[in-house]
């Protein structure tokens, strides 16, 4: 089974959005689940948005060890939502314990409760991954699904429960750059492999021998973006609005406007922090267009696509 992903955002006339957006800062709101809460192999419902009554007893026949219901339940669920990736998860996990429990077990950790459509396209690629391997006729494997919202203090807690069970292998995440580092010294003091698909934070990369960055050098990124805006756009002048408390968003806004500069374009300086809490994107844009503006490179954390959507 393929699993589609969505397409990507509009092009934006006048605005040109840094791949940074998958990057940076995580909420600050209440967290009230506890860690065991967050992490399942499918005895949890952690996805409740559109989840079938399928869906839902499957579940609960995995919870009670009746796998052959649950591969039942979930292969009907999966009919009805062909591209939910919990479920064809979990589907994986009940066929593989039907069969045997002695198979390789890694986690994914994502942002389901700050940013569920990221958490989804993450899982996607994952439950991919996991149904060709399973397939292929080797080693099977099964895949813990955990919530951590972007959270470092979260990813703290569930890099030290991975920690201690000695079934899991390796971790798949965390999503933004911040959970990611919070949550890298413990993964590397208690040897578990951490390969995050998402987070560019510089800092990752070499941290130890068992933290791997996937992402390339944020230069790679940032240069052939600031020579699109200049040589295709026509866009000499640009403006910044990023958010001061991630690092990998300064990372990209600063090697941005290093290249930028380099080719002849013009930083026009603008008090745009959309990590204070006097952030306004009205006044912002205001500033921008009176100061000569005529782009502006934005580089906030992918759950605050909401808050830059009013930037334009």
């Amino acid at each position: 089974m393929r699993l589609k992903t969505k397409q990507g955002l509009p092009p934006i006339v006048f605005i040109v959005l840094g791949i940074a957006l998958l990057l940076g800062m995580s909420k600050l709101v209440a967290y009230h689940l506890s860690i065991q809460e967050r992490m399942s192999w499918g005895e949890k419902l952690l996805i409740l948005d559109g989840a079938t009554p399928e869906k839902k007893a499957g579940i609960s026949a995995f919870a009670n060890q009746d796998y052959r219901t649950a591969i039942a339940k979930f292969q009907a669920a999966l009919i009805q939502q062909q591209n939910d990736p919990e479920t064809l998860i979990y589907l994986n996990n009940a066929i593989v314990r039907s069969a045997s429990t002695n198979t390789p077990k890694i986690a994914v950790s994502v942002p389901i409760g700050s940013n569920l459509n990221v958490a989804r396209e993450l899982l996607r690629g994952v439950a991919q991954a996991q149904h060709e391997i399973n397939r292929s006729g080797g080693k099977r494997l099964q895949v813990e699904i955990i919530n951590d919202e972007n959270n470092p203090d979260i990813a703290r807690q569930v890099a030290t429960a991975l920690v201690q069970d000695p079934q899991v292998l390796a971790v798949v995440g965390h999503n933004a750059s911040e959970a990611s580092l919070a949550a890298a010294p413990i993964y590397q003091s208690g040897q578990l492999v951490m390969i995050t698909p998402t987070s560019s934070a510089k800092e990752l990369v070499g941290f130890g021998s068992y933290i791997f960055r996937a992402l390339p050098s944020t230069r790679f990124l940032a240069e052939p973006l600031a020579t699109y805006v200049l040589k295709v756009a026509k866009k000499p002048s640009v403006a910044t609005c990023y958010n001061s408390q991630a690092p990998d968003n300064i990372t990209f806004r600063d090697e941005f406007t290093a290249s930028l500069i380099a080719d002849g374009g013009q930083l026009i300086n603008i008090n745009c922090d959309m990590a204070s809490d006097s952030f306004n994107p009205s006044t912002s844009i205001s500033q921008a267009i009176s100061s000569g503006a005529d782009a502006i490179l934005l580089t906030p954390h992918i759950d605050q696509l909401q808050t830059i959507a009013k930037v334009n």
